[in-house]
């Protein structure tokens, strides 16, 4: 092992100085070792940079001093400025840690994503099944109307014989089919009891006023023509009348289902809105009219009443 004569650092090949007896790495002396295996024999006579360039130094320990000593101050820079590499490094790995968790979050954002993702598809799959039935809710609803119209009127129909009077004071043991023979008679439309096929009080909502007496004439032309004279009487009806006790007026009118009697309530209040002056009922129809000179409008259903709006 040889030391080299420049940087003083341990080598086992290098190139020898034929002046100064001093052997050189390659690095430090000048030539490559490519260069020096070709001189040959003219090995002998190769001489160091130094040599060559007229000074020939002693070979001493105190040569290299400087070398060495230089070498320290330059680790000692390096190394200073290697310092601030610690400081670099915790942050690196502060940075990758942080790195970590920011990569768990994105992942954890990610499957929650991917759950509500999950969620709208149901939903939206949901909402178009809702959408697809909603379509079909209108044509639904329009055969319900038809049909609920359809059965008033057949009800309706099965009620075409009867009237309903109004006002009539109640009490015990009472006798109905006397009571309307007698108000035929205080109406000039004289009836007998083998032109009705019953008579009887029905329950009513409004329990301040006596239940309402239906009576069911053997054919609707009588229930008509009774309901006429009632109508044509120039004096307002009283029990007084039909020897009753009692000063509320007596109403006759035809016997509606509870649905027309409902379309009858909205039929008025709709024709107070919008300044109709009549509202009455004929042949268990509902008619409206604004004036004495406008044309008769007949209400059948809640739609009918746009026809007065």
């Amino acid at each position: 092992m040889y030391k080299c004569g420049r940087c003083n650092a341990e080598m086992s090949d290098g190139a020898l100085c034929s002046v100064c007896s001093r052997h050189f790495d390659f690095p430090c002396s000048g030539i490559t070792e490519a260069g020096y295996r070709k001189l040959g024999d003219r090995k002998a006579s190769w001489r160091c940079p130094s040599c060559k360039a007229g000074s020939s130094p002693q070979v001493t320990p105190k040569v290299s001093a400087p070398n060495v000593e230089q070498l320290y101050k330059e680790l000692q820079l390096i190394t200073k400025k290697l310092a601030p590499l610690t400081t670099l490094v915790e942050d690196v790995k502060t940075i990758r840690s942080d790195i970590d968790g920011l990569m768990a979050s994105v992942e954890n954002a990610h499957a929650s994503i991917k759950d509500f993702n999950d969620s709208v598809n149901v939903l939206s799959s949901r909402l178009k099944l809702v959408e697809e039935r909603m379509e079909i809710i209108p044509d639904l609803e329009k055969k319900l109307s038809d049909l609920q119209e359809e059965t008033n009127q057949r009800e309706q129909w099965l009620r075409a014989n009867n009237l309903e009077i109004k006002g009539v004071p109640q009490k015990q043991g009472e006798n109905l089919l006397d009571i309307v023979v007698k108000i035929g008679s205080e109406i000039n439309y004289p009836v007998t009891k083998t032109s009705i096929n019953y008579v009887a009080r029905v329950p009513s909502r409004d329990t301040s006023t006596p239940k309402p007496i239906i009576v069911s004439f053997i054919n609707r032309y009588m229930k008509e023509d009774f309901i006429a004279a009632a109508r044509s009487l120039n004096k307002p009806l009283t029990p007084e009348n039909i020897n009753l006790h009692g000063t509320m007026r007596i109403y006759i009118n035809d016997h509606l289902t509870v649905a027309n009697k409902q379309l009858l309530l909205k039929t008025k209040e709709a024709a107070r809105q919008y300044d109709f002056q009549f509202v009455w009922v004929k042949h268990c129809k509902i008619l409206v009219r604004k004036n004495t000179t406008s044309h008769i409008i007949k209400i059948r259903s809640a739609i009918d009443l746009k026809k007065i709006m």
